[in-house]
């Protein structure tokens, strides 16, 4: 009983597809970090009080919105320039407890070159507020605009 051996050739593996995708891969994630590293963040508080008063806190690199009553409001503003040659896409995002309460008047928009735009953070405490501080995070990320 003779056993034969045949020789079965394999289809040549298309691993320079793999590279190529997990080179594309790999260059998502560097404009994703990049974006996530120059997109500006600031911290945002309030603090809901009892007391029928406003108290204005001085406004640096956060949203502070200072002490407010129930059924109260307070505006902060952020201006945004772009100064390239080149649009950017804006977007804004909101995180934690004061984000419920705050709204922003503009919001995934295009930034043309050489354009000013003034964005309004407004929060309105509602009649349900806890009395304590809320806080959060506001990041505002521009994006140049490829498409």
């Amino acid at each position: 009983m003779e056993q034969e051996i045949t020789n079965v050739e394999s289809k040549p593996k298309k691993s320079w597809l793999r590279w190529v995708l997990y080179g594309i891969l790999v260059l998502v994630l560097m404009f994703i970090a990049v974006q996530f590293f120059n997109a500006a963040k600031y911290e945002a508080l309030v603090q809901v009080i009892e007391e029928d008063k406003i108290g204005v806190n001085p406004t640096g690199e956060r949203l502070d919105f200072g002490d407010l009553p129930r059924d109260k409001s307070a505006v902060r503003t952020v201006t945004l320039e772009s100064k390239g040659n080149t649009a950017t896409y804006v977007m804004v995002w909101k995180f934690g407890a004061i984000s419920d309460f705050m709204k922003v008047n503009k919001n995934y928009f295009t930034l043309e070159p050489g354009q000013t735009e003034r964005l309004e953070f407004n929060v309105h405490i509602p009649n349900s507020a806890e009395y304590k501080y809320y806080k959060g995070k506001v990041w505002v990320f521009q994006i140049p605009k490829i498409w």
